[in-house]
């Protein structure tokens, strides 16, 4: 820092400083705190947000368990839940459960339709056991080719024993047994568990040791 012979010329200094300098000063004290508390707000909100989103799901839960007869209303309050909180995992729940529904109208598309829903609103939570669904709907749906390029696009470790017996079972639909048979073993040795029963009995069909 400069040095200054008199108390008058460091006062000076100070003054010029301040006249130059002090607006930014200010502002970036007000940017700074604002921040801070924007952050806190925004925090807060967040909480709310998820804890509304929680309740509502719950109150949609509730008409499914009251029965069969209440999916419609399940419905209504699942979408609305969809509409005002989008990337909630809630939300994706409910997105989940209407495509359930679906399927047991045995509307496919209509379930997939709930599924990729799922998929464009980035949920990582979510997003394996969302992209197997979508491959056994495409399975069930005879698109085999679609199905496994679905299963392949699973990557967690914890799903891809699962991704791999729905790519198999769509290898097997299209008459390639070798490569079905090759899948069935990645899958059963991908798999930290038990073999699925239906895995299981791949294996066996093959005469693979489970």
């Amino acid at each position: 820092m400069a040095q200054y012979e008199t108390e008058e010329q460091q006062v000076e200094a100070i003054k010029t400083f301040w006249k130059e300098n002090g607006k930014a000063i200010i502002l970036g004290a007000v940017i700074g705190f604002g921040g801070i508390f924007g952050w806190d707000y925004y925090k807060d909100y967040k909480v709310e947000q998820a804890e509304t989103a929680s309740a509502r799901y719950a109150e949609a839960v509730d008409t499914i368990i009251a029965g069969s007869e209440e999916q419609s209303q399940f419905a209504e309050k699942a979408e609305a839940l969809k509409k005002d909180f989008a990337k909630t995992s809630y939300a994706a729940l409910a997105a989940m459960k209407l495509a359930e529904i679906e399927v047991s109208k045995d509307n496919l598309d209509g379930a997939m339709e709930q599924l990729r829903w799922v998929v464009d609103q980035g949920n990582k939570t979510f997003a394996p056991v969302v992209q197997i669904r979508l491959a056994r709907i495409l399975l069930a749906q005879e698109q085999y080719d679609a199905a496994i390029n679905q299963a392949d696009s699973v990557k967690t470790d914890a799903y891809k024993s699962s991704a791999l017996l729905v790519k198999g079972e769509a290898q097997l639909a299209k008459g390639d047994r070798e490569a079905a048979k090759n899948t069935f073993i990645e899958a059963r040795d991908a798999s930290s568990t038990a073999p699925h029963p239906l895995l299981a009995l791949r294996l066996s069909e093959f005469g693979v040791e489970q």
